[in-house]
């Protein structure tokens, strides 16, 4: 995180106490042994009941515990890895939206902590999975959903691999962007294969020249052509229908019949959804400590680098722009 961010926090927090006060920081001085004098039990000791439910797998009682330091000890010596915790513990739980409320806090508060690339990246996977009271990920097709998640996701995702090239998320929050790149191609084919059903063909049309055009390296490329291609020529449009099927036949002459009418395949559009939800489970979520995690990453076939270059050229364009 850049010193200047650093600098402005400071001077935000000096001039909020300067103008409440000699007396409001008198208040808040006397009223710290108070609320410190109301714990059960020392921060050590709530900290470690919180990593043995932890390790039982009790995140209720573990979020409990994290929560009493963070209450009773908000400056003390587990202030910082309680809160890192708690976002584990809490996405555990299933409580997404508290993990994203977490996640935002932890970034506010240690600006320049080495942990703020786990709190993205836990940040991205719980928008990737959608609204928090909605169904999640794996029980729902993400491209037939609101996608206003899967942008705040690839955004998160987007600002992890910006600051922290070197993070251990980074190979993982890659391909995550590029998931949700394809997602979003896929998302537009789900109106083209609508419209298509129903011979609105100007209509598919142009939602398979939007994946074409602004999605141009998703895998939804080839169906999008085929699509332009079926489109155009049973409207009548030869020349245009022509081209299209020109690029299937050197490119992707599956879409094509031997009499050179396009193919349409609804199992070929269900594979690639198979694919794609496959595709955002990579690696295992830990627990964020400053020396090591519990995370393991997962690579398909391209080296580290390769899929962090390929994430960093990607784009989703204004949706407003259509």
């Amino acid at each position: 995180m850049k010193t200047t961010h650093k600098n402005l926090l400071v001077a935000m927090t000096v001039s909020t106490l300067a103008i409440s006060g000699c007396t409001s920081i008198g208040k808040m001085l006397d009223k710290k042994p108070e609320t410190i004098a109301t714990a059960e039990k020392s921060d050590a000791a709530y900290y470690q009941e919180a990593t043995t439910a932890l390790d039982k797998g009790y995140n209720r009682e573990a979020i409990d515990a994290l929560n009493n330091i963070r209450t009773f000890y908000p400056t003390g010596r587990y202030a910082e890895q309680a809160l890192l915790d708690l976002i584990y513990a809490q996405y555990q739980a299933n409580d997404f939206e508290a993990v994203t409320a977490s996640t935002a806090e932890f970034i506010r508060l240690y600006p320049t902590s080495q942990s703020v690339d786990y709190a993205l990246y836990v940040q991205g996977v719980t928008n990737m999975g959608g609204a928090p009271k909605a169904s999640r990920l794996f029980n729902l097709d993400q491209a037939q959903r609101d996608t206003t998640y899967l942008r705040l996701a690839f955004q998160d995702f987007q600002n992890l691999l910006n600051n922290y090239p070197n993070s251990a998320y980074a190979g993982d929050a890659a391909q995550r962007m590029i998931a949700i790149y394809n997602e979003f191609a896929e998302n537009e084919l789900v109106a083209a294969r609508w419209y298509v059903k129903r011979d609105a063909l100007v209509a598919a049309a142009n939602r398979a020249k939007w994946v074409f055009q602004y999605y141009p390296t998703s895998t939804g490329v080839p169906e999008a052509i085929a699509i332009l291609a079926y489109a155009n020529d049973n409207l009548g449009l030869t020349e245009t229908a022509n081209q299209y099927k020109t690029l299937l036949k050197i490119n992707y002459p599956e879409y094509l019949n031997q009499d050179g009418s396009v193919r349409l395949s609804d199992t070929q559009a269900k594979t690639r959804g198979q694919k794609l939800l496959s595709a955002v489970s990579f690696g295992k979520l830990g627990r964020a400590n400053n020396k090591t995690d519990g995370y393991q990453g997962q690579y398909n076939g391209q080296t580290r680098t390769q899929v962090i270059e390929q994430a960093n050229s990607l784009t989703l364009p204004n949706r407003n722009n259509q």
